[in-house]
């Protein structure tokens, strides 16, 4: 990665409060989605916008997850949002969402948009995950 750039380096699940990632996840545990980013350091200098997003999608029924945000995930690079060159964004999905879910394989989509306007884009996708019957 150059100094004027920024990308997703990768999405992945796991326990919550886990170290790991982990494609196996208990439908009656709440488990976090973690998104990490780099952003160059010439990039960073300038104090660019960014924002950041991720859709959790169940592919066996066809829905989407929804999730809660722990912190921001949108400001400035340099600012308490983004500060310093590496960051992670987590998200937390709650047992109450997974219910009926169990048996399901799932994935999230991840992007992270930079600027104002003519926006710069990353995109990742995690690798697809179980939710355990």
């Amino acid at each position: 990665m150059g100094p004027n750039d920024v990308e997703l380096v990768r999405v992945f699940t796991r326990r919550l409060k886990g170290t790991i990632a982990d494609v196996t996840l208990e439908a009656t545990r709440e488990f976090e989605v973690v998104l990490e980013a780099e952003c160059g350091t010439a990039l960073f200098g300038t104090g660019g916008k960014y924002k950041a997003e991720i859709v959790v999608r169940d592919i066996t029924a066809n829905s989407n997850i929804p999730f809660t945000v722990s912190g921001p995930t949108n400001g400035s690079f340099g600012d308490a949002t983004w500060p310093q060159e590496d960051q992670k964004f987590v998200y937390h999905v709650e047992p109450s969402t997974l219910k009926g879910r169990g048996g399901h394989l799932c994935q999230v989509y991840a992007y992270l948009l930079v600027g104002t306007r003519d926006f710069d884009a990353s995109i990742s996708v995690s690798p697809m995950f179980l939710i355990e019957p």
